[in-house]
C-alpha cells in the first residue's frame, strides 16, 4: 500500500494495534483499563461496542488527542460505523506506536522572560491558587526550568525529576506554585498536585487527580474502587504526552520511587527537605536559599505599603529573622494586623529576645496559602522530631545540631570544624563514617543546610530553635575547647587563607563567652588577637590583648604564666602599631615573670629576649637588642628537641640589627642560614619564608646589587600579595622596598607608583602617624625630587619627619633619614643654608646612633659635603667628602654605587673649583 493512501480499520482492529505498539498483553491491557479480560477480547473482535464511558476510559488510557478521541466516542454512541478509524503507521509521534518509554519532544519552557501566570490546560488538578504575595525568587524559578529541561532522563528514560530543596519555611512549595501556574501552561497533558506529606494517603491524591476535579476519565470514576482509579490514572501518566507532576513535601526516596511514573512523558517536580538523593532515581536537586534582603524587604512592604521603601527597621527585622520567607509572611501579617498597636522598632526590639520563637508573631492560626502550618517552630519540630535518639547515627546528629547552634547562625561553618568537635581519633575511620552519616541525616532533614564545597549552616531561626530545644552548656564548652585548639595550631603555623576561615568563628565564639571573664575567655580574646595581628589588624588585635590581660590579672594573678603571655602579645600588637615605648615595658614585664616563675632557659624566656631585641632595635639601641637577641638565640640552642623555626627568627632577627648597624655582609650570612631553615621546613610561600628573602633582598640594595634586590622584592611582593592579601603591612613594606631599588635604577615613574601604593595602604591600615607611613612619605618625597617635583617633594618629607619626631623621637636614626632627604631637597632648590642645618643635624644624630663609620652616617657625609661646595667653602667639602669616601670604601667597597658617586663628586671638586653660584644635585 502507498504511504499517501490511508488505511480505514474496524475499531476493534485499530484497538488491537493500538495494545500490540504498547507491547501489552490483553490481560495487562485489561489491568490498565480497569476491566476484564473478556472485556478486551470482545471490543477487538468487534463482538461488542463500547459504551461512552468505556469508549473515554479507552481514550485516556491511549492519551489520545482530541481528534481522535472525539472519533472513537462517535463511535460508542452510535454516530459512525466501526470502519473509521485511520491505521496507525509506525513513527505516528501522535499515537503510542513507537512503544512505551520512547521519548517524545517533550515541551520548550521559556528561560529568561518569567512567563506571567495563565490558566491550566484542561484535566489538570492544581489545589491551590497562584499567591498574590508570592515576590522574587526569578533566579530559582529559572533554575527549575533549567533542570527540568535537562536533568534526569538518561538514568530513568523519558522521565524528568527535579526536586527544590531546602530547609522548613524556606518557601519550597510556595516556589513549586509560583512554577505550576506560571509554566503548567506549556504541558499540554495537564499539570497533578499531589501531597506527599502522609504517604497513607498518596494513593487517595493520586485518584483526585482522574477525578471530576482533574482529568474526568469517565462519568463512573468516582464510583470506581481506589484501586482502579489509581490504576487508570497511573497509566494515563505513562503515555508520551508532556504532563507535569508536582510531589510536595515528599521526604522519602522510596515514595518516589513507588509513584514517579516508570516511563512516558511525564516531567516531576518535588519539593523536599531531603538534600541527597539515590543516583539511580536520576533527582536534579535545585537547593533554595533564603530570600535576597531586598525581596525580604518588598515581602514585608506587601503587608505595609505605607512604609518607606528603605526603612532601617523592616531591614533589621528581615536579618533578625534570617530572610525566611515563613518568617517574613507571618511578620509581615503581624505588623498589618497590629499597625496601629505596635510600630515597626518596637517589633525589631522584640525580636532580639533569647526566645524569638516564642514570639506570637511567629506563629499563627489556620493554614497559610500553600495550605502549610503558620508556626516557624512547628516547622522546625516536624524535622527534629523524626530524630531517634535510640539509633547512634540519630544520636550524634542531635549531639552535632546542639554544637552546630554554638557557631555563628545563618553562616558557612566548615564542615571539618564541626565534625572536630567530636575529637575523633585519627585512626577511627567508622567513626568519620558514622558522623558523616549523622549530618547527612541533618541535611536531609533540612535542619543544616550545605553547599556545593560542603560548608555547613543553620539558619538563625534553627539556632534558636536548636538551643531552646536542647540548652545544652556542655556543647558550648566542647565549641569552645575545639575552637582555641584549632585557633592556636592555625596561629602558629601563620597560614592567613586558614585563618580567614575561622575568624568569623572564632570572634563570635569569644564574643558569646566574653560575659563570663574568665580564664576560658582570656583564652578566647588572646587567640582571636594574636590572628588579628597576623592579619595586620593591630588595633584591634591590641583591643583583645588588653582585655586578655586584664582577665588574667584578677583571675590568675600577676606572676601567672598566662598574663607574661598576655604582657607579651600586647606588646608585640604594640610595636606593630610603632608605639615602641610600650612594647618595650610590656615585653621586660612579661620577661620579669617569665624569668622569675620559669627560669633557667624556658622558651618563653627566649621568646621575651627577642621580642625585646627587636624593639630596641627599632628605637637604635642596636648594642642591647643584638645582647637581647643574641642570649634568646644561644637558649632556642641549648633546649633540646627541634626548635628550628625558633633559631631561624632568632637568625633573621640578628640579621636585622646588624644590617641596620650597617653590617652587611654580616647581616646577610645570618639571612642565608634563617632563609635556609624557613623554606625548609614551613615551604617558600610561608610568610616567615617570605619575610628572609625581603630582609635578603634588603641586604643586597644596601650593598649596592640593585638587579638581585629587585627580583627578590618582586618575588616577595607576588607571594605577599597571593598569601596575605593586598592590604597587609607586609604587602605595603615589600611595594615600598621594590619601589626604592627601582628609584635607584633611575625608574621613577615605576617607582613612584609602587611607594604610592605602600603608603596608600599604610595610611588606611596603619594609620597617618605609624612610622612606616613616614618612610614611604619620605621615599615618596625622595623620588619626587629626583623628577624635579620640588614643593611636593618638600611636603611629604616634611610631613614624614614631623611624624618622626612625634613617634620615634628626635635622636631616631629614621628621623635621621628624613632631615638627609629633606636637607637634599632644600640643596636641590638652592637653599644652601636651610639645606646644611638638616643636613648636619643628620650627621651628628647618625654619629652618636650609628657610629661614625656606618654607611648611612658617610651618606649625610656626603650631603654635607655637596651643599658646601654649593657654596663655595671647598676646603669644608673636601673633608667632608674624604670622610664620606673612607666609610663608604671600607664598609660598601670601592664598586658600590654610593662609593662611585662620592669618588666622582671629589674629582669633581678637584677638577673644578665652585662659583659662588654653583649647586650639586644628590
Amino acid at each position: 500500500m502507498s504511504e499517501s493512501v490511508e488505511e480505514w480499520v474496524s475499531l476493534g482492529t485499530w484497538l488491537r494495534r493500538r495494545r500490540k505498539a504498547l507491547d501489552l498483553t490483553q490481560a495487562a491491557f485489561a489491568d490498565r483499563v480497569g476491566c476484564a479480560v473478556v472485556t478486551i477480547h470482545k471490543l477487538e473482535t468487534d463482538a461488542m461496542r463500547p459504551s461512552p464511558a468505556m469508549a473515554e476510559r479507552l481514550a485516556r488510557c491511549l492519551d489520545l488527542p482530541a481528534d481522535e478521541r472525539a472519533v472513537v466516542l462517535q463511535v460508542a454512541c452510535g454516530e459512525r460505523g466501526l470502519g473509521c478509524l485511520p491505521s496507525p503507521r509506525v513513527g505516528d509521534d501522535r499515537s503510542p506506536s513507537a512503544g512505551a518509554g520512547v521519548p517524545s519532544e517533550g515541551v520548550r519552557l521559556p528561560v529568561n522572560a518569567i512567563p506571567p501566570p495563565a490558566p491550566l490546560p484542561p484535566g489538570s488538578y492544581m489545589p491551590l491558587s497562584c499567591n498574590p504575595l508570592f515576590v522574587g525568587r526569578a533566579q530559582d524559578l529559572r533554575r527549575l526550568v533549567r533542570a527540568l529541561s535537562a536533568g534526569g532522563s538518561a538514568a530513568i528514560g523519558q522521565i524528568r525529576i527535579t526536586a527544590a530543596t531546602g530547609i522548613g519555611g524556606i518557601g519550597k512549595t510556595q516556589l513549586a506554585c509560583e512554577f505550576v501556574h506560571c509554566y503548567g501552561q506549556f504541558f499540554p497533558g495537564g499539570v497533578f498536585w499531589l501531597s506527599f506529606a502522609d504517604p497513607a494517603v498518596v494513593p487517595v491524591e493520586v485518584a483526585a487527580c482522574g477525578g471530576s476535579a482533574g482529568m474526568q476519565l469517565s462519568p463512573e470514576f468516582d464510583t470506581l474502587p481506589l484501586k482502579e482509579q489509581v490504576n487508570l490514572v497511573l497509566a494515563i501518566w505513562e503515555s508520551p504526552r508532556p504532563r507535569l507532576l508536582v510531589f510536595d513535601n515528599c521526604e522519602d526516596e522510596a515514595l518516589l520511587q513507588q509513584w514517579r511514573p516508570k516511563y512516558g512523558g511525564c516531567y516531576v517536580l518535588v519539593t523536599s527537605r531531603r538534600h541527597h538523593w539515590d543516583v539511580a532515581l536520576g533527582v536534579q536537586p535545585v537547593a533554595l536559599d533564603v530570600l535576597p534582603r531586598v525581596d525580604s524587604l518588598t515581602l514585608l512592604r506587601t503587608f505595609r505599603p505605607d512604609l518607606a521603601h528603605v526603612d532601617a527597621d523592616l531591614h533589621a527585622i528581615a536579618a533578625a529573622l534570617g530572610d525566611l520567607p515563613l518568617a517574613l509572611h507571618l511578620a509581615g501579617s503581624f505588623l498589618a494586623k497590629y499597625r496601629y498597636g505596635i510600630t515597626p522598632a518596637q517589633y525589631r526590639a522584640r525580636l532580639h529576645a533569647p526566645t524569638i520563637l516564642d514570639d506570637r508573631s511567629l506563629h499563627a492560626v489556620g493554614l497559610s496559602p500553600t495550605l502549610h502550618v503558620q508556626h516557624v517552630a512547628r516547622t522546625f519540630e516536624q524535622s527534629y522530631e523524626r530524630l531517634d535518639g535510640a539509633d547512634p547515627a540519630d544520636a550524634l546528629a542531635l549531639a552535632l545540631l546542639a554544637r552546630a547552634a554554638c557557631f555563628v547562625p545563618g553562616e558557612p561553618l566548615p564542615r571539618w570544624l564541626l565534625v572536630d568537635t567530636l575529637q575523633l581519633p585519627e585512626a577511627d575511620a567508622e567513626g568519620v563514617l558514622l558522623a558523616e552519616d549523622a549530618l547527612t541525616r541533618l541535611i536531609d532533614l533540612g535542619l543544616l543546610e550545605t553547599d556545593t564545597i560542603g560548608n555547613l549552616r543553620l539558619h538563625r531561626l534553627l539556632v534558636a530553635f536548636v538551643q531552646a530545644m536542647q540548652r545544652s552548656t556542655a556543647a558550648q564548652a566542647v565549641v569552645e575547647a575545639t575552637i582555641l585548639r584549632v585557633a592556636d595550631t592555625l596561629n602558629e603555623h601563620r597560614n592567613p587563607r586558614s585563618l580567614l576561615v575561622i575568624q568569623p568563628q572564632l570572634r563570635f565564639i569569644m564574643e558569646v563567652a566574653q560575659p563570663r571573664t574568665d580564664a576560658g575567655t582570656a583564652a578566647l580574646c588572646n587567640a582571636l588577637g594574636y590572628q588579628l595581628w597576623l592579619l595586620g589588624v593591630y588595633d584591634e588585635s591590641q583591643h583583645y590583648h588588653e582585655q586578655a590581660l586584664a582577665i588574667r590579672q584578677r583571675v590568675l594573678g600577676g606572676d601567672h604564666p598566662d598574663t607574661a603571655v598576655s604582657l607579651n602579645n600586647l606588646g608585640i600588637a604594640r610595636w606593630a602599631q610603632g608605639q615602641y615605648a610600650a612594647a618595650q615595658e610590656a615585653y621586660q614585664h612579661a620577661l620579669a615573670i617569665r624569668q622569675r616563675v620559669l627560669g633557667g632557659d624556658h622558651p618563653d624566656i627566649a621568646r621575651s629576649l627577642n621580642n625585646l631585641g627587636v624593639v630596641l632595635k627599632d628605637q637604635g639601641q642596636y648594642a642591647a637588642a643584638h645582647d637581647y637577641i643574641a642570649q634568646a638565640l644561644a637558649i632556642y640552642q641549648r633546649a633540646p628537641g627541634s626548635n628550628q623555626p625558633l633559631i631561624a627568627l632568632s637568625l633573621n632577627n640578628l640579621g636585622n640589627v646588624l644590617w641596620a648597624q650597617g653590617q652587611y655582609a654580616a647581616a646577610q650570612g645570618y639571612y642565608k642560614q634563617a632563609l635556609a631553615i624557613r623554606e625548609g621546613m614551613l615551604g617558600a610561600d610561608h610568610p616567615d619564608t617570605v619575610d628572609s628573602r625581603n630582609n635578603l633582598g634588603n641586604v643586597l640594595w644596601a650593598q649596592g646589587q640593585y638587579a638581585a634586590a629587585q627580583e627578590a622584592y618582586q618575588q616577595v611582593v607576588a607571594i605577599y600579595q597571593r598569601v596575605l592579601g593586598p592590604d597587609h603591612p607586609d604587602t605595603a613594606d615589600s611595594l615600598n622596598n621594590l619601589g626604592g631599588v627601582l628609584k635607584d635604577q633611575g625608574q621613577y615613574a615605576a617607582a613612584q607608583g609602587y611607594v604610592a601604593q605602600a603608603l596608600a595602604i599604610r595610611q588606611r591600615v596603619l594609620g597617618s602617624e605609624h612610622p612606616d607611613t613616614a618612610v614611604s612619605l619620605t621615599t615618596l618625597g625622595v623620588i619626587l625630587a629626583d623628577q624635579g617635583q620640588y614643593a611636593q617633594a618638600h611636603a611629604y618629607v616634611a610631613q614624614a619627619l614631623a611624624i618622626q619626631a612625634r613617634m620615634l623621637g628626635s635622636a631616631h636614626p629614621e628621623t635621621a633619614k628624613s632631615l638627609d632627604s629633606l636637607g637634599m631637597v632644600l640643596q636641590a632648590q638652592g637653599r644652601y643654608a636651610a639645606a646644611q642645618g638638616y643636613a648636619e643635624q643628620a650627621v651628628t644624630i647618625q654619629q652618636r646612633v650609628l657610629g661614625a663609620d656606618h654607611p648611612d652616617t658617610a651618606r649625610s657625609l656626603r650631603r654635607l659635603g655637596e651643599i658646601l661646595y654649593a657654596q663655595g667653602e671647598t676646603g669644608a667639602a673636601r673633608c667632608y667628602l674624604d670622610r664620606a669616601l673612607t666609610i663608604l670604601l671600607e664598609r660598601l667597597g670601592p664598586h658600590h654605587p654610593d662609593t662611585e658617586q662620592t669618588r666622582q663628586l671629589l674629582a669633581t671638586l678637584a677638577a673644578d673649583p665652585p662659583s659662588a653660584e654653583r649647586g650639586a644635585g644628590g
